[in-house]
């Protein structure tokens, strides 16, 4: 069985949907709320006093929180890429690739009526953007600076 086209398509819409959604938390935790104890990575998540002071100084205009957003999902993006580029067998992982036999992402349970998912996840990951996109509410910023 493999992955169908639709589990693929739900599963990567939903993916840029949290990449936006995290980008959004953590600028208005970081930003507007001063909140310097809600990161969940690296596990013990601290910042030296230092780096908060440095934090406090930073703006709270919407052009500097949007470009911090875009920041923020371009990395999450960037690692979620990779990710996927594991998955489907375009890339290897840095560590221990002697004895990567690859992975499958595959369907729960067999539809024999489903289309095959037939592009890689990794490039996949960007194009569905655009789907995440027609989705979204308007909130008054975006990620893209498509105008349409």
């Amino acid at each position: 069985m493999k992955l169908s086209n639709h589990n693929a398509l739900a599963l990567l819409v939903d993916v840029n949907q949290d990449i936006e959604e995290y980008a959004e938390a953590a600028v208005k935790n970081i930003i507007e709320d001063k909140n310097y104890e809600c990161l969940a990575y690296p596990p013990n998540w601290g910042f030296t006093d230092a780096e908060k002071e440095a934090l406090a100084k930073l703006g709270n205009d919407e052009p500097f929180k949007n470009a911090l957003r875009k920041i923020i999902a371009d990395s999450a993006a960037g690692v979620i890429f990779n990710m996927l580029n594991s998955i489907d067998g375009t890339g290897d992982p840095r560590y221990n690739n002697n004895a990567w036999t690859g992975v499958n992402l595959v369907d729960a349970k067999e539809d024999k009526n489903a289309e095959a998912f037939k592009d890689t996840l990794h490039d996949a990951l960007y194009d569905t953007y655009w789907k995440w996109r027609e989705l979204r509410t308007d909130k008054g910023w975006k990620l893209d600076t498509y105008e349409g």
